[in-house]
């Protein structure tokens, strides 16, 4: 079922915001936009004989907000980046098109956790990685649509599939996120318990 993904990923990201993140403008932000996406991932907006989903626009513009917030971009190879990633999420559409078969698994899975190992890997912190995923799905789904409007009419750019990758991928940022805090705060835990035992043995 499309769709079941999105609004289970979402609606727990609304609750861990809601009652496990500290209060601040950063918690409010966060829990009136996903709030925000989930009521208008039903509504679309109508471009000439095209049809826009307005979540996906919502994940785009905060894709662009995290970017212009991150003071340590580099433009150049940000830009590189999140092109390189347009065309790989397009390119894979498309070659799913053309030959389904080797999608094993499904399809939704594989492309959303590919782009967003993609984004952690090539991304130097988790805003970075966040913005390079939302940015790259977001214009490679246009760019899917705008080739495929080429042979049929009346099309959604930001179908239910699409919106499920999309919160699939931003799940597994975060909880590499949260990963890779935990082994960090392990590291220096160990640290610290190492500098008293060279002390005494000192």
């Amino acid at each position: 079922m499309e769709g079941i993904f999105f609004y289970w990923i979402m609606w727990l990201a609304w609750i861990i915001t809601t009652f496990l993140m500290n209060k601040g403008k950063n918690r409010l932000k966060l829990t009136i936009f996903l709030l925000v996406t989930i009521l208008l991932s039903k509504w679309n907006l109508v471009a000439l004989t095209h049809s826009i989903n307005m979540s996906l626009l919502m994940f785009l513009v905060l894709g662009y907000y995290l970017a212009v917030k991150n003071h340590k971009l580099k433009l150049v190879s940000f830009y590189l980046t999140s092109l390189t990633l347009t065309f790989a999420y397009t390119g894979i559409m498309l070659f799913r098109i053309y030959d389904p078969v080797w999608f094993i698994i499904d399809f939704r899975l594989m492309i959303s956790v590919l782009v967003s190992l993609l984004a952690i890997y090539l991304g130097e912190n988790k805003t970075q990685r966040f913005s390079i995923f939302l940015i790259s799905i977001c214009q490679g789904e246009f760019l899917y649509w705008i080739v495929l409007s080429r042979f049929y009419n009346q099309l959604t750019i930001g179908t239910e599939a699409f919106l499920d990758m999309l919160s699939i991928g931003c799940a597994v940022i975060f909880l590499w996120t949260i990963i890779q805090q935990l082994t960090l705060n392990i590291e220096q835990s160990l640290v610290k318990m190492q500098k008293p035992i060279k002390e005494k043995q000192g």
